[in-house]
């Protein structure tokens, strides 16, 4: 009941017994043809939650599709159309249904919600909605309201339609594939080796005897004509290269909404590098490294390479369960409200209530001591606790918030307050991620072969401080003749750029934002020049700048041509 309806039933008891106390039959008439309507609209609404709701139908076709489990990109639209049926028996309205859309998704407001009206038989709603970011993408199901015409009851309650999509990282199409860099006709430098065998390149590797089967185009006329024999030229076939790629995945990497997240950026770089890579007929292999060690997948080759290196870099970009923080107001709310939508029944308080009890005394405490409780409770019941185990739970602030935090990260919350504490995150564990990163460098250097491309996609902005324990790697494969490539994502999507930045106003988040900025670029101007020592090429954004600057790296690896490192 509503806080309408009881106020209605207040109203219609308290005029009853006026009307019996002071002797007014009118008064009291009304007050009890009232309070027979209520019952009659209490029971009309009792029928409708306890026999219409359960009978009630979902299907949910994504792009076309209904299967459990499917595959999705970040970046492209998804179109949605959600079938309700009801058993062939007419349902009697007013229902509001809503299609619980987790925070990867940008959908419009409303649109994935569906008002019924008087009565249906069947209904079909359809919303579209864009993809943020790679990772996982899970719909959990309906949340049905049922009210009365009048408002004087409501009843929610959640039907249960998963859906679970791999959500592919976005890439860039640059166009052409084929080398552009023309190579030189000059002897490259020790340690850098051209692939002299036949092909279709356009550099010219001998001439020899025409034979039978020759292609007429390759016939050399004028030397032909000067030997007085058929010759014909061959050209040597362009070096493969292979690509190396290095994606850090700690938690700064993490932190922020789906589709600005840092991993997201160097997930668009490293699937754009990778596709035109594959596209040129080069080999691509992967390295993901966080707090949980490497995960390494070998060089790939062709579409059926490109789709596994998509694929893992997906199942990288899911969170883990988030770093433990402590207990707050706001972390309780957000896992109390949304264990209000998607598991409505584990708070009703015919199941879940707590003893009386006379302490707290305050009521705002009082309040909140429930609130805890129940959300114990219903924690307790989500996970199958056993009865001590949701002792501790109301107890102890610190396994709560695990266990609320990981309730958050499993119903597609982001890492943002009040999940994780934001401020901090991503300092302390720099030197541990440079050393992880450098072993990982070494281990590919140790097994690489001539021509190898190192894209390192990693946040070494914020691990400046560490970035000595990198170095001998980098000079170790500077010294076999490899490329290398440090693409460091900014959390402003700003290039950090040389000249003073102008403030438009003094606003605090303009004052915050030109801050940020500025200490951006003085550690930008310092990794540039530790890194450039050592000729490695640096890119300080996640955006088309970067790509194009690896793909420079990749055309001089295949022409065996020496370049400095340089910044985009």
């Amino acid at each position: 009941m509503t806080s309408l309806g009881r106020a209605v039933l207040l109203i219609a008891i308290s005029g009853l017994f006026a009307g019996l106390i002071r002797g007014q039959a009118a008064a009291a008439a009304l007050s009890l043809a009232t309070l027979f309507w209520l019952m009659l609209e209490w029971v009309w609404f009792q029928w409708r939650v306890r026999y219409q709701v359960p009978r009630l139908t979902f299907q949910r076709v994504v792009n076309d599709r209904d299967d459990s489990e499917g595959t999705l990109q970040a970046g492209r639209l998804l179109r949605a159309q959600v079938l309700i049926g009801t058993g062939g028996t007419w349902c009697h309205g007013p229902f509001h249904i809503e299609d619980v859309i987790p925070e990867n998704v940008d959908v419009a407001q409303s649109e994935h919600q569906a008002y019924s009206g008087p009565g249906f038989r069947s209904a079909v709603f359809c919303w579209t909605a864009r993809v943020r970011g790679a990772g996982q993408l899970r719909l959990p199901g309906f949340r049905i309201v049922v009210q009365d015409r009048h408002g004087f009851f409501r009843s929610e309650s959640f039907v249960v339609c998963r859906q679970i999509f791999r959500v592919l990282p976005a890439w860039l199409e640059t166009g052409e594939h084929r080398p552009v860099i023309k190579r030189i006709n000059a002897i490259p430098r020790h340690g850098i080796h051209r692939l002299q065998r036949a092909g279709m390149g356009s550099e010219l590797l001998e001439l020899r005897d025409y034979v039978i089967g020759d292609p007429p185009k390759s016939i050399a006329w004028k030397v032909s004509a000067r030997r007085d024999r058929l010759m014909t030229r061959q050209y040597e076939s362009e070096v493969p290269i292979r690509v190396q790629l290095f994606v850090d995945g700690g938690i700064s990497m993490r932190v922020g909404g789906f589709g600005s997240r840092l991993l997201d950026q160097v997930c668009f770089v490293a699937a754009s590098v990778a596709r035109n890579a594959v596209s040129a007929g080069d080999s691509v292999g992967l390295v993901c490294f966080d707090e949980r060690g490497p995960r390494v997948l070998g060089q790939q080759t062709g579409d059926r390479g490109f789709q596994q290196l998509l694929q893992a870099m997906a199942d990288f970009a899911v969170n883990p369960p988030p770093m433990p923080t402590r207990l707050t107001p706001q972390l309780e709310q957000s896992a109390l409200a949304l264990m209000g939508q998607q598991f409505p029944h584990l708070l009703n308080p015919r199941i879940n209530y707590l003893p009386w009890s006379l302490f707290p005394l305050l009521p705002w405490r009082r309040r909140r001591h429930q609130q805890r409780g129940q959300l114990a409770s219903a924690i307790a019941q989500l996970y199958g606790m056993t009865a001590e185990r949701q002792m501790q739970l109301m107890l102890d602030d610190a396994l709560l918030a695990t266990f609320s935090q990981h309730f958050l990260s499993q119903c597609g919350m982001a890492w943002l307050a009040p999940v994780v504490a934001i401020r901090g995150r991503g300092f302390h564990d720099g030197v541990a991620r440079m050393e992880a990163l450098s072993q990982a460098v070494l281990t590919a250097v140790s097994r690489a072969k001539d021509n190898e491309v190192l894209v390192i996609l990693a946040d070494l902005l914020e691990s400046s401080h560490g970035i000595s324990h990198l170095l001998p790697a980098l000079r170790l494969a500077r010294a076999r003749h490899h490329r290398v490539v440090c693409v460091c994502p900014t959390p402003t999507f700003r290039r950090p750029v040389s000249n003073a930045l102008e403030m438009t106003g003094t606003s605090a988040e303009e004052l915050l934002l030109a801050a940020e900025q500025t200490r951006t670029r003085g550690l930008a101007n310092g990794l540039h020049r530790e890194l450039r020592r050592l000729g490695v090429a640096t890119a300080f954004a996640g955006e088309a700048s970067a790509i194009h600057a690896v793909l420079s790296e990749m055309d001089l690896a295949r022409s065996g041509r020496a370049g400095a490192g340089v910044s985009r």
